[in-house]
């Protein structure tokens, strides 16, 4: 009874806290993809996820819900995943955490969200030996952005607390 009451608490927050796509501050520059963008797998996987090119968590445990998005360059091909953290009273921190020329489609790039939680990192799975710098778990005690290629390799952008920024670990190949 206590996880559903913890569970029911949780979902009305989230909802209460949930930014409209076109709230999202994007860099200049660059856009968000509008319905003439969504094509590929964004219109194929649309049904299970409206907004692919959109995440949205409190992703630095600051207890202000941020936006991480995949964005289009205004000019040119290319795109970048971005994530905003948000403040009460002044603009988001925009932060960069990859970009690519447009050699791969943004359409075959999603976004979701990663719980807290325990999780086996690639090396951890055997998809190759570990790093010196790689973990074969990563706990995850805030949200983290689940950024994926469909139906293949992903990887888990977290925020590192101790260092003060996003880190990157695969998850799969």
């Amino acid at each position: 009874m206590r996880m559903r009451i913890q569970l029911c608490i949780f979902l009305i927050l989230l909802a209460a806290n949930t930014v409209a796509a076109s709230d999202v501050h994007v860099p200049k520059g660059w856009r968000l993809p509008t319905e003439k963008d969504m094509s590929g797998d964004w219109a194929e996987f649309r049904k299970d996820n409206p907004h692919p090119y959109l995440a949205q968590a409190d992703f630095n445990g600051d207890g202000i819900p941020d936006d991480a998005y995949i964005a289009l360059a205004v000019n040119g091909k290319s795109w970048a995943l971005f994530v905003n953290l948000n403040k009460k009273k002044s603009p988001p921190k925009v932060l960069k955490l990859d970009e690519d020329n447009g050699e791969t489609p943004p359409q075959r790039m999603g976004l979701d969200i990663a719980e807290p939680g325990t999780y086996k990192t690639a090396c951890g799975k055997g998809y190759w030996e570990c790093d010196k710098d790689e973990t074969e778990t990563l706990k995850l005690r805030v949200p983290a952005i689940d950024f994926y290629l469909f139906e293949s390799a992903n990887s888990f952008f977290w925020w590192d607390k101790k260092l003060g920024h996003f880190r990157r670990t695969w998850m799969s190949d």
